[in-house]
């Protein structure tokens, strides 16, 4: 009997190995078995075939950054963009697929439930996300999920993180660390806004406690004293809504050096008077995800009725600039 089932097994792995790429019904002993090739994974090479029906659905080929957000009830991921180069590409819905098609399809091959992705904050692996169930779809039509993640215990109390599916993650040697803001930190951050709102001819705000609407401190480079974040807002607030027409946004990179204090390095101001329109920045997190010991900065930006992603590239060593700004849908 023994030798029998080890030779089930060999004749059963023989059908396994042989019949990979389709799907096929074979007679054993007076039972019919079915062989059923594994789900493909995201990432991988597909057939022509294949390729050209992902095409025609708009779906991505490459690998995904995602946004998570935590908070006490659950933990959302969101599509943000498929990785080009430097750079990212926008994930939208074709207008000549239908919702449902595409919801199914995208899911199917990227948001499974009990997939996995591996979870990074402040430009170090801390973590990972399972997909458990469905979330909403995006303002540009892609799908998102809710699920479960597990990060390090000096990162229980972070609300948001940047995301890979797993096996696709960027190898990053960093081991987590928060920077914390500090007194020289809190100190400049007003002090270099007021330079860069007079410089851009705006008023200055009625108070600069309430105009300061972010405060981050990054470790970007390295150096003993972090890197900072800031976003300062007139007539306006971090949100998706109305703003006053009159109103502006300023966001700013600042480092640290020892003869001039914090200096940016990267500045984004808008005027709403002059531009129509709303847009308010602000900083998500940073991961070197090409790899190639460059950083690249997340941003969500706040508009009217949407919010949009951009992606701020260092391009030298105080030298930095946009490479992706997220469609608008």
């Amino acid at each position: 009997m023994r030798h029998r089932r080890h030779a089930f097994a060999l004749v059963f792995g023989a059908l396994i190995v042989t019949t990979l790429s389709g799907c096929d019904n074979f007679e054993w002993g007076g039972s019919t078995l079915e062989i059923v090739p594994p789900p493909e994974a995201p990432g991988v090479d597909r057939g022509p075939g294949e390729e050209r029906r992902a095409g025609e659905l708009g779906l991505p080929r490459g690998t995904i950054l995602f946004h998570v957000v935590r908070n006490e009830e659950a933990a959302r991921l969101i599509p943000v963009g498929e990785v080009s180069g430097d750079s990212l590409r926008t994930i939208r819905r074709p207008r000549d697929v239908s919702p449902e098609a595409y919801e199914s399809r995208f899911r199917d091959a990227v948001l499974e439930a009990g997939s996995e992705f591996t979870v990074f904050h402040r430009g170090a692996r801390v973590g990972t996300f399972e997909v458990r169930g469905r979330g909403p779809a995006t303002a540009c039509g892609a799908p998102t999920a809710t699920g479960v993640i597990n990060t390090v215990a000096a990162a229980t109390d972070v609300e948001e993180f940047l995301a890979f599916r797993r096996g696709l993650a960027p190898q990053v040697p960093q081991e987590y660390e928060a920077p914390q803001v500090g007194g020289r930190i809190r100190t400049y951050a007003s002090l270099v806004a007021e330079r860069l709102i007079l410089q851009a001819g705006l008023p200055r705000p009625r108070g600069w406690a309430g105009a300061q609407r972010d405060l981050q401190a990054i470790t970007l480079r390295g150096e003993s004293e972090p890197e900072m974040a800031a976003t300062y807002l007139v007539g306006d607030n971090l949100e998706v809504g109305p703003s006053d027409p009159r109103g502006y946004s300023v966001f700013y990179l600042a480092d640290w050096d020892s003869a001039r204090g914090y200096n940016p390095f990267f500045v984004k101001v808008t005027n709403y008077a002059e531009t129509g329109e709303k847009a308010a920045p602000r900083l998500i997190d940073h991961l070197d995800w090409t790899e190639d010991g460059r950083q690249s900065v997340l941003l969500q930006i706040y508009g009217s009725d949407q919010a949009w992603f951009q992606v701020l590239r260092q391009t030298g060593e105080r030298d930095w600039e946009s490479v992706w700004e997220g469609g608008r849908c």
